[in-house]
């Protein structure tokens, strides 16, 4: 798999000249489509032109599709490339093991660090952070 380019946008200038080289091809078609059947009285002669104008019609939308295709994948290279791989990114997100001494008000439902803020000057019972996970109280979102 090839690097992704650090360009602004996803598409090349190939890319954007080739899409409007085919859009430019079709509407040609169509023009030239509705030049054809604009003087046919015949249905066999106004078939073959409306098949034209429908085959130009396929072909700028195959364009489109393969253009937006494209920009798709070149923005997941890159997202792929600047964002952490799966299992670092399970690692980032796990919520660290609370170890060591903890401080908990009597009755609340969180534990804190000894020197955490949202307990100090506050009357707190200390024990490990193992025990307090144990009795029901979680790590405070502060200090944790």
């Amino acid at each position: 798999m090839t690097a992704p380019s650090r360009q602004p946008y996803p598409w090349r200038v190939e890319d954007l000249l080739r899409w409007y080289a085919v859009l430019a091809l079709s509407l040609l078609g169509l023009a030239v489509a509705w030049w054809g059947i604009s003087g046919t009285v015949s249905l066999s002669r106004s078939i073959t032109w409306l098949d034209v104008a429908v085959l130009c019609l396929v072909a700028s939308g195959l364009a489109n599709t393969r253009w937006l295709l494209q920009g798709r994948r070149a923005l997941a290279a890159r997202r792929a490339a600047e964002l952490p791989d799966a299992e670092e990114l399970r690692r980032l997100l796990q919520r660290p093991q609370a170890v060591g001494l903890r401080v908990a008000v009597p009755g609340s439902s969180l534990h804190h660090q000894p020197d955490c803020q949202a307990v100090v000057g506050k009357q707190v019972e200390a024990a490990p952070a193992d025990q307090q996970e144990r009795s029901g109280r979680r790590a405070c979102g502060l200090c944790a």
